[in-house]
């Protein structure tokens, strides 16, 4: 929740979108491989295992941050978020449809208080843009597609660093090649590195510490304590740049709050 708001200082300096996307996902690349290094972790793989980490690492982070961008360019971002967190109900329906999941009454209790604390804390005025919500949406489902193959599929089995060192190889091999293809040049001043080296750093963090929650909970459970991020990244951005509070932004944060309890409080067979 506290990237958004470093990233944002990134770009108040001067630095382009495209920059901070290539500088994190390098930080992060780089960051991962000397903990491998470190631990020892080896980076062996198999065909089949490369191939599943080209396909989350594509359709899963890279395109999570780019329809979330291209959103960003259409539509408020609070209407983006409201959108976006919408990943957790994705991957419970993702879960039901082809893993034999079953939908129970704690989960429908918990998606209606995080969707109506998303609401609160986002705001109520929106623009209809079909497009930009179409953005939206498939930030929404690459990110859920990211966490279901980080928890079924047979690289769920794999080291968190080394699931980690390799999402975000393919990502930034993508920004790379996209910056290829559109003739972008990745340069930066030296006032915009150390808050790009920062947002890097927490950008590892926070995917390795979710990476090891979706290992622990699955993917269902740690996508709904997720949903804190946004107030997480509220409350910082309130103290960073002195937004003013009122009572709907608290109600919605306790509402996203709330919602983390039917999920941890387990039904009776």
């Amino acid at each position: 929740g506290i990237l958004p708001s470093v990233q944002n200082k990134a770009l108040l300096n001067g630095a382009s979108p495209f920059v901070v996307l290539v500088v994190c996902n390098l930080v992060c690349l780089f960051g991962n491989s000397m903990i491998c290094f470190f631990r020892k972790i080896h980076l062996n793989i198999s065909r089949t295992e490369l191939f599943l980490y080209l396909i989350a690492g594509i359709f899963g982070l890279y395109a999570t941050d780019l329809f979330l961008n291209l959103a960003y360019t259409r539509l408020p971002v609070g209407m983006v978020t409201v959108i976006h967190f919408l990943y957790p109900i994705l991957v419970c329906l993702e879960g039901i449809l082809f893993y034999r999941d079953r939908w129970n009454r704690n989960l429908l209790f918990a998606v209606v208080l995080s969707v109506g604390g998303l609401l609160l804390l986002s705001g109520s005025v929106f623009n209809i843009d079909l497009i930009g919500i179409g953005f939206a949406l498939i930030s929404a489902l690459a990110y859920s597609f990211n966490l279901t193959m980080a928890d079924r599929s047979p690289i769920g089995k794999h080291d968190v660093f080394q699931k980690n060192f390799y999402l975000f190889l393919v990502s930034f091999l993508m920004s790379a090649a996209v910056s290829m293809i559109r003739k972008e040049t990745v340069s930066f001043q030296m006032d915009q590195l150390p808050w790009l080296i920062l947002g890097g750093i927490i950008l590892m963090c926070g995917s390795l510490f979710l990476t090891k929650g979706i290992a622990l909970l699955g993917s269902r459970d740690a996508a709904f304590i997720s949903t804190l991020e946004p107030v997480s990244s509220f409350l910082f951005s309130t103290v960073i740049y002195h937004y003013s509070l009122n009572f709907r932004n608290i109600l919605g944060c306790v509402l996203i709050i709330l919602s983390l309890i039917p999920i941890m409080v387990k039904e009776k067979s």
